[in-house]
C-alpha cells in the first residue's frame, strides 16, 4: 500500500484546524506498517481519512451511517461501500488481511461484538490497526487541568465525565484495561504506543471550539469549510504553526491516546 505524505497540509486544506492536528499524527502513525490488501476499514465515515492516508483505493469501507457513506462515494476511495453496524458485516470468515478502526471504538457502546466480528473477517496473517483515547485524554483537556490546578480535582473529574458524554465517548479504559478487551476477543497486543502529550491534548482542545463553524458547514452544505477559497491562504500559516505539535507527537510517546497493532491469537 502507498502513502500520501504532508498529512496536515492536505487536512488543513479541507477541515479546520483541530481536526487536522489529531488526523494527521494518526496518519503518521499508519505510516510504515505493513498493510496486505484486502483492507477493511471499520468506521469509515465520510471517507477523508483514508483518501488523506492512502495514494491508492482500499477495498472495503464500513459504516452505520448511510448520509456519511454517501459523503465518502465521490471521493472513489474504497472499491465498495456498505452501510451496516461492525457487528454484523456481509462478508465470509478470514476475508481481510489488514483492519483499521481510526478513533471509532471509544463511539461503540457494546464493543465487544464488534471486536469479535473483526477477529472472524481477519486472515490468520492478518493485523487489526487501531487509534483509540486513553482514559487520560478528558484529564488533558483546558477546563479538567485548570480545574485540577486550583485544587478542584472533584470538579475536574466531574468535568471529563461531561466531556467523554459530550463526545459519545462510551469507551475510555487504561491501558490494562484495553489489552483486556483485546485479549478476551482473542487478539494479541503486537503494538502498544502510547501517542499525543498532555500539552499536544490541551492545544487541540483549545481550538476544537474555532471549529464550530465547520461542524455547521459539515452539516449544511457537506463540506467542513464555509469559506474554503479562503484556506489556500489560511492553510501554511496553520501548517507552520501546528507541524512541531504533529511532529512530536508522532516521534515522540505520549499518554492521552494510544495505537494498536492486534493479531489473531495463534491457535493452540
Amino acid at each position: 500500500m502507498q502513502f500520501h505524505n504532508n498529512f496536515l497540509k492536505r487536512y488543513l486544506r479541507i477541515a479546520p484546524a483541530a481536526l487536522a492536528l489529531e488526523r494527521s499524527i494518526e496518519c503518521g502513525l499508519h505510516v510504515g506498517k505493513e498493510w496486505p490488501a484486502p483492507i477493511l476499514d471499520i468506521g469509515c465515515g465520510d471517507g477523508i481519512f483514508a483518501d488523506i492516508l492512502f495514494a491508492g483505493k482500499i477495498d472495503t469501507g464500513i459504516d452505520p451511517d448511510a448520509s456519511e457513506v454517501e459523503r465518502a462515494r465521490p471521493l472513489d476511495k474504497y472499491n465498495e461501500l456498505i452501510v451496516c453496524f461492525g457487528d454484523d458485516i456481509p462478508k465470509a470468515d478470514g476475508t481481510y488481511n489488514t483492519v483499521f478502526s481510526n478513533s471509532v471504538l471509544e463511539h461503540i457502546p457494546d464493543l465487544m461484538p464488534v471486536l469479535q466480528e473483526v477477529h472472524r473477517l481477519m486472515s490468520d496473517t492478518a493485523r487489526f490497526y487501531i487509534t483509540i483515547p486513553t482514559d487520560k485524554l478528558e484529564r488533558a483537556t483546558f477546563i479538567a487541568r485548570l480545574l485540577s490546578s486550583i485544587g478542584l480535582v472533584g470538579q475536574a473529574k466531574r468535568y471529563g465525565q461531561f466531556y467523554n458524554r459530550f463526545w459519545k465517548h462510551y469507551n475510555v479504559h487504561t491501558l490494562a484495561e484495553w489489552r483486556q478487551l483485546f485479549e478476551q476477543a482473542g487478539f494479541e497486543v503486537e503494538v502498544e504506543r502510547p501517542y499525543v502529550p498532555v500539552n499536544t491534548s490541551t492545544l487541540y482542545d483549545l481550538l476544537t471550539p474555532l471549529a464550530l463553524p465547520a461542524l455547521i458547514a459539515k452539516k449544511l452544505f457537506r463540506r467542513w469549510l464555509l469559506l474554503p477559497a479562503l484556506r489556500p491562504f489560511t492553510a501554511p500559516v496553520m501548517a507552520t504553526l501546528l507541524s512541531g505539535a504533529v511532529d512530536r507527537a508522532v516521534r515522540d510517546e505520549g499518554e492521552c491516546l494510544v495505537y494498536y497493532s492486534l493479531r489473531k491469537r495463534p491457535r493452540m
